[in-house]
């Protein structure tokens, strides 16, 4: 699995220096994916069965949401990003998920933007 390097840097005037870049370690990238996929797979989990506003709209989306991170470097951020924002939405003021929205905002920021 490849790294998403999100950091954008500016050089500007005489650098004699040299440049380096820090806060990727290897391997990182998989286990942050995998974290991710088992807080969703958790979520999922914990909504399923529950009797929560559109129910079936929650649980589809968070199976296509696991399914996006199954597939690793072929998921598309954007569909990721949007996937999650849409269950944050509908999870959105029920604070039995609060911890759980949280962590997996955090993960979805740090792997796709």
């Amino acid at each position: 699995m490849n790294h998403r390097i999100t950091n954008k840097v500016s050089i500007g005037g005489d650098n004699s220096g040299r440049i380096t870049q820090t806060g990727i370690d290897a391997g990182g990238a998989e286990t942050t994916m995998a974290s991710l996929l088992g807080l969703v797979e958790r979520l999922t989990t914990e909504v399923r069965g529950q009797e929560l506003a559109k129910q079936e709209v929650l649980e589809d989306t968070l199976t296509d949401l696991a399914a996006d991170l199954r597939a690793g470097d072929a998921a598309e951020p954007a569909v990721v990003r949007s996937r999650w924002e849409k269950v944050r939405g509908l999870l959105g003021g029920l604070t039995q998920f609060s911890e759980q929205i949280a962590k997996i905002s955090e993960q979805v920021q740090k792997i796709f933007g």
